[in-house]
């Protein structure tokens, strides 16, 4: 479990689990203590009261008497739960609440006062107390008892209230914590967010209104990306000056070429134009890669449909002369990718097709069902001759061509390769099964 939300969520529900367990041991006790602690009291009254009045008689019938009128009424109505037995010897004095019935015996515990659960008349579950007087001659002794089925039901009703209120309780705190827990480390997710943005060249300020346990990450992250759009700025300046300051030595060194050529030196003017293409080929990459590494806001995105209808017009007109068909199935959807780095990338794919196409190209962007997490899909087919099996682990190395009589330095392929490493896709080369040319199958995350 490597989740801190889940951590934290399992712990409070450990926790609360705990508590609510200890409250069900003090429920499943507490309630009955006190109900039948009040109603010892008042059984050990009543017992005492038997004991005086019974003591006093002089004979068994006047005590029987006796013990009735101190009872009161309640221990006279047939079977009203509350109850008497009085035993000195063979004498056994039992209040008329008994009728028909009469109470079970009492354990010998030796124990001079006790309290006892039995199971009374018509079902009733009576709480007896009971004890012993010591007096001249045999000892009295006295149970008194009440019917406390009520009482008992009454508290099993309270104990299931407050169970459910106390689990409901217990749940609305969990999803209470886990809700604060999610709003706290929101800004997290933010975080995230903003170096995957970051990653894309994207401008990433991110909200600094936080827990202060995360704020200070937060403010990093700001400063991370402050510093990186500013490194970056350094290095396409760079390469901006790196370029313009190889111009013109680079046309000197074209300009004696084409002298050494007119002075009858063709085999060093061969070389120095190669060399020269060679320099151009490593300046245009290395440029690329320079603008590669980032380009600040990445602005309004990538217009699949629309973009990719004007890039294929352009490429029609490029190749009227060969009256090439361009397919293009988009979706019309923007993805969250820089529209320069897919211009280049679709531009330097559809010119590669086109030129080796003897009259049809397609092009197929997917979006999966369209979600904001899904990738960037697509296929280049042409109906041209294909590349050779042993050379298509090849395609994108720079500088490989696989037609000399072909115009080209052999770099697009190559950009490709970088946009797609850029943006942490893939790129595959193969056939196609339904032109017969070169299929390009690509995916950017």
């Amino acid at each position: 479990m490597n989740s801190l939300r889940s951590r934290l969520s399992l712990a409070l529900a450990l926790v609360l689990v705990g508590a609510g367990a200890l409250l069900a041991l003090g429920l499943q006790a507490f309630p009955r203590e006190l109900v039948e602690g009040y109603v010892v009291s008042r059984l050990q009254h009543d017992a005492e009261l038997l004991y005086a009045r019974v003591q006093d008689a002089a004979d068994p019938e006047q005590a029987a008497d006796a013990a009735q009128d101190a009872a009161g009424t309640v221990y006279g109505l047939p079977l009203s739960g509350h109850y008497f037995r009085i035993v000195r010897n063979d004498h056994v004095i039992r209040s008329r609440s008994l009728w028909d019935e009469d109470l079970p015996p009492i354990p010998a515990t030796g124990a001079t006062s006790e309290v006892l659960r039995l199971p009374g008349p018509a079902g009733q579950q009576l709480l007896v107390h009971a004890r012993r007087f010591a007096s001249d001659g045999a000892p009295w002794l006295i149970a008194v008892a009440e019917d406390v089925s009520a009482l008992d039901a009454s508290i099993a009703s309270f104990r299931r209230w407050l169970f459910g209120g106390g689990a409901l309780a217990l749940t609305l705190l969990l999803l209470l914590q886990r809700r604060l827990i999610a709003r706290g480390l929101a800004p997290l997710d933010e975080a995230v967010e903003a170096c995957r943005r970051l990653e894309r060249g994207e401008s990433v300020p991110v909200a600094t209104a936080g827990p202060s346990e995360v704020r200070p990450m937060l403010d990093a992250i700001n400063r991370l990306a402050h510093h990186q759009l500013q490194r970056l700025a350094r290095v396409r300046h760079a390469a901006g000056n790196l370029s313009h300051a190889l111009k013109t030595p680079l046309a000197i060194v074209g300009q004696a070429a084409d002298e050494a050529d007119a002075h009858g030196d063709t085999a060093l003017a061969a070389t120095l134009r190669t060399q020269l293409d060679t320099m151009r080929m490593t300046i245009e990459r290395e440029l690329r890669r320079a603008r590669l590494a980032g380009s600040g806001a990445m602005g309004e995105g990538f217009d699949a449909r629309a973009q990719l209808d004007s890039l294929a017009d352009a490429l029609r007109r490029l190749h009227r002369e060969r009256n090439i068909v361009i397919e293009v199935a988009a979706p019309e959807r923007r993805f969250a990718v820089d529209r320069e780095d897919m211009i280049e990338l679709f531009g330097n794919l559809l010119d590669n097709a086109c030129k080796w196409a003897h009259g049809r190209v397609r092009l197929t962007v997917d979006d999966g069902d369209g979600g904001p997490s899904d990738g960037l899909c697509f296929r280049i087919e042409d109906d041209g001759p294909g590349v050779p099996a042993a050379l298509l682990g090849q395609l994108g190395s720079a500088g490989l061509r696989i037609d000399e009589s072909r115009p080209g330095h052999g770099i697009g392929l190559a950009i490709v390769a970088d946009i797609v490493a850029q943006y942490g896709g893939s790129i595959r080369y193969g056939r196609s099964d339904s032109l017969g040319g070169l299929c390009v199958d690509g995916l950017l995350p």
